[in-house]
């Protein structure tokens, strides 16, 4: 078996850029490299406040270098697809069955409402979802609404749009230590935010 070490995270960097540069459909403006990377730097961040060892962040980073890459496939319950590939990847380089489940479970964690139950898990959730806590945060989501629409999900105005993303953080909750105390006051000024721009409209 063969460990997960630097190298690895910089084949599977490359290994996911590609797929995502090349096959990634051109109506998912979100759900971009950018954003993956975006992830994968929140990951750490998180991982670093927990005070993690090496391999344990290499896990995390993969998890989420990998965690939307089943958006080539299809577009809902792309969680699925995303384990499964990162499966596939890790496999081929020998990687521990016990280490590939816990970054398949991280994955299919996120699908939304998210229910993670181990540490790994709640790490990726809550690094996916810290643009709530952006302080570009409208810039960022309408991107998100522009995907929606352009997928044929739902089209919304940008007033339903804010009035749909306001029931989601009044029903979201960070699940980690550092979400809770870093991310939410920040969410919470969003949340505000989103109350006077809906006011505005």
């Amino acid at each position: 078996m063969n460990e997960i070490n630097t190298n690895l995270i910089d084949q599977a960097s490359r290994y996911v850029s590609n797929i995502l540069d090349e096959e990634l459909p051109a109506n998912c403006v979100w759900h971009t490299k950018d954003h993956t990377f975006d992830v994968l730097k929140n990951v750490e961040l998180i991982g670093n406040y927990y005070n993690l060892n090496e391999n344990d962040l290499n896990i995390l980073r993969l998890a989420a270098l990998f965690h939307d890459v089943g958006y080539v496939k299809l577009y809902s319950d792309h969680e699925l697809q995303s384990a499964e590939i990162a499966a596939t990847f890790l496999n081929s380089k020998g990687i521990p069955d016990s280490d590939v489940t816990l970054i398949k479970t991280s994955i299919l964690a996120t699908k939304v409402p998210q229910q993670p139950k181990d540490l790994f898990s709640k790490i990726l959730c809550d690094a996916d979802l810290m643009h709530l806590s952006y302080e570009n945060y409208f810039e960022q989501i309408e991107y998100m609404r522009e995907e929606w629409n352009l997928t044929g999900q739902v089209s919304y105005t940008e007033k339903e749009f804010h009035v749909n993303s306001l029931h989601f953080f009044y029903a979201h909750s960070y699940h980690t230590r550092y979400g809770r105390l870093i991310l939410e006051p920040k969410k919470k000024m969003n949340r505000e935010r989103i109350k006077n721009r809906i006011a505005e409209l």
